[in-house]
């Protein structure tokens, strides 16, 4: 090689160097819009990110298609709430092998997790009484059915040929059974494998942990180490991106908390229990939420209630959500001077960017505000 090709082949190199390399940019996919939020602000320019949630659905009812898939085999790291929220994650990231390697943000170290309140256990105790009323009228059915048989018995010695060929039938069926029991077998022991990923089943934990602002900086900071390891040459510039993001939004919170006095007035309800963390951080206190799982309509029981409750506290104000068809809101509030408000829980509308946390934060604040 020549002097000049050589001065070339180093121009060529220094032109994609000032353009971020972009052919060896780490991959980040992300599941929802509050993770990608807080991924793009510490990669900027030099790690790709892409969500797999779309900004239009709840990811409590998400259904990954093919190119979710390929995102997640793509990727290298997955940024992931956890699998008490995003259930179509797990088994995804086994079948690409980037479960260890994942950040599953109910993980992470220095998380503040809430625990949803004893006021559902109620919800739980209606839906066990309804299952052990069930189980009594199956088994009152099983008595008259085991009767019938019974009175049918005495007719079954003329059938023993029938039973012959019958039981023949059984043991093909044992067969495929035992070829059945070996799969499950096989499954677990794939599942085992994977046993020793801490903390990803949090039963009883609120999985909205985007709400508070010091949970933001504890992915941050996980994602910070992450891409340092996989992009080590940036490892200045990931740094800077998180002392960047923990200023913005240590302002944020401050400008929230300084606007806070009159909201803790507002006697309001939320379409469903996902705030917690926000207003426990800036200590604002719900009536109540119309439903504990979103994808459930309220039953008779749970309408009366918020409907005496708008009555007895006051309500001055039911959010609804934009993943969510508001007409329980419509006809809870029709007749009565009770206002109704969005609340986004997601940032549908907030541009990405360096600030998008910290504007989310301060956009569900001025929603609140909106209902006073």
């Amino acid at each position: 090689m020549n002097k000049y090709s050589l001065l070339g082949s180093v121009g060529v190199g220094l032109c994609l160097g000032w353009s971020g390399m972009s052919y060896a940019q780490p991959i980040i996919a992300t599941s929802i819009k509050p993770v990608t939020m807080i991924v793009e602000a510490i990669a900027g320019e030099h790690a790709k990110v892409q969500q797999i949630v779309s900004n239009s659905a709840s990811p409590h009812d998400f259904a990954l298609r093919p190119s979710d898939v390929r995102k997640i085999h793509q990727a290298d790291t997955v940024v992931w709430v956890g699998e008490s929220l995003e259930t179509f994650m797990e088994k995804a990231l086994i079948n690409a092998d980037k479960f260890d390697s994942s950040i599953e943000w109910l993980t992470v170290s220095n998380m503040t997790l809430r625990h949803y309140s004893d006021d559902h256990d109620e919800h739980h105790d209606d839906h066990d009484k309804h299952h052990d009323d069930h189980d009594k009228h199956h088994d009152e059915h099983h008595d008259d059915h085991d009767k019938h048989h019974d009175d049918h018995d005495k007719h079954h010695d003329d059938h023993d040929k029938h039973h012959d060929d019958h039981d023949k039938h059984h043991d093909d069926h044992d067969e495929h059974h035992d070829d059945h029991d070996k799969h499950h077998d096989d499954h677990d022991e794939h599942h085992d494998d994977h046993a020793g990923h801490q903390g990803h089943n949090h039963d009883g934990v609120d999985p909205h942990v985007w709400l508070d602002p010091d949970n933001a900086v504890a992915l941050a900071k996980a994602v910070m180490q992450k891409l340092t390891g996989l992009d080590p040459e940036n490892q200045t510039h990931y740094e800077h991106n998180l002392s960047v993001f923990i200023d913005s939004v240590n302002a944020a919170e401050a400008s929230i908390s300084a606007s806070m006095e009159e909201s803790r007035k507002l006697n309001y309800i939320v379409f469903h229990d996902a705030y917690g963390y926000f207003e426990s951080h800036f200590d604002i206190h719900p009536v109540d939420s119309i439903s504990v799982n979103p994808e459930r309509k309220p039953g008779a029981k749970k309408v009366t209630e918020i409907q005496s409750l708008i009555k007895e506290k006051s309500v001055q104000c039911i959010f609804t959500e934009p993943q969510f068809n508001p007409r329980i809101v419509s006809s809870l509030i029709e007749g009565t001077q009770v206002k109704s408000a969005q609340l986004d829980p997601l940032g549908v509308d907030i541009d990405l960017g360096p600030s998008a946390y910290p504007d989310f934060l301060m956009s569900l604040n001025k929603q609140i505000q909106s209902c006073l």
